[in-house]
């Protein structure tokens, strides 16, 4: 008798455990690991995306651009975003490893945007005078920066020094700055590099004689952002005409790189979600979140790849 009764103890526990066994069966799970500038996006993304598919789990990790061609080389992500292109070493090795070249969608724009404290008074700057004040190299830009009268500031703050600020080296974005500002060069050496964009903006508020480059979405009140100014025309700030017309200097698209199957496409799950990341609806987010939707020519030529 006992013994029945231990084996239907048993067969209940054990049916008891079935829903859960079938719900952890049924979950699915896509990893993203890559760009700081994309990270908030990428959780806006997927809690809209949750909402039509509530068995798909999403791990999102934000280390820096230079993270994601590895965690997708090595199948520790399905999803790489990243603030710039992969470069040609990065593209090599991740062939090496996976014996094709990865899948890449534009999913956006964006422009990095220069920000100043609000009491700074200082109206706007040439991509020049950007790079006398990060660049190593003065033949970029011509003689350092080094106090805010340099740059034409008066008043208290004209005898301040510049407080630079920047990016680490695992992100995109200091490695997109350093191309298209610094003329391909070094850093200064006494640049503070932060790992995050908002730690950027957050220093910046606090004080006064610093200046930071960061995405434009991580804008807020707290703020300046200055217009920049290419050669001799005008200065403009970012903002999406800009930045499509191609005017304002420190444009951007931002990427999602994926691993493409033997048949050269995305796995379905990531399809769908790249489907999704290129709707109205994702794109409409990614504008409430400071970055440029695509216009409409791009999205038909993205959404191509994913027939």
């Amino acid at each position: 008798m006992r013994g029945r009764c231990r084996r239907l103890l048993a067969l209940l526990a054990l049916l008891m455990l079935l829903p859960a066994f079938a719900a952890t069966a049924a979950e699915r799970r896509l990893t993203s690991v890559g760009s700081d500038t994309l990270g908030e996006l990428l959780q806006a993304w997927a809690q809209a995306y949750a909402d039509g598919d509530a068995t798909l789990r999403f791990q999102i990790r934000t280390p820096g651009s230079a993270a994601a061609p590895a965690a997708l080389a090595t199948g520790a992500a399905d999803l790489g975003p990243m603030s710039r292109a992969m470069t040609a070493e990065e593209a090599a090795d991740y062939q090496r490893r996976r014996g094709r070249e990865p899948g890449r969608v534009r999913i956006a724009y964006d422009a990095v945007a220069l920000f100043v404290h609000p009491d700074n008074p200082l109206r706007s700057l040439r991509l020049a005078d950007v790079a006398r004040i990060w660049a190593a190299d003065e033949h970029c830009g011509g003689a350092d920066a080094m106090r805010w009268s340099e740059l034409g500031v008066g008043g208290a703050l004209a005898d301040q020094p510049l407080l630079r600020l920047g990016r680490n080296t695992a992100s995109g974005t200091f490695e997109f700055f350093q191309q298209a500002a610094l003329c391909g060069g070094g850093y200064r050496t006494d640049v503070v590099q932060f790992p995050g964009a908002g730690a950027i903006v957050a220093a910046v508020a606090r004080t006064p004689n610093a200046i930071g480059y960061a995405g434009l979405g991580h804008a807020n009140g707290l703020v300046r952002v200055l217009p920049l100014a290419r050669g001799d025309e005008d200065a403009v700030l970012p903002d999406a005409a800009t930045v499509i017309a191609g005017r304002y200097p420190l444009a951007r698209p931002l990427y999602l790189y994926f691993n493409r199957a033997d048949d050269g496409r995305p796995s379905p799950e990531v399809a769908a979600f790249l489907r999704f990341a290129l709707s109205p609806r994702a794109q409409e987010i990614a504008a409430r979140h400071g970055f440029v939707a695509l216009p409409a020519a791009d999205v038909s030529r993205e959404s191509g790849q994913l027939q």
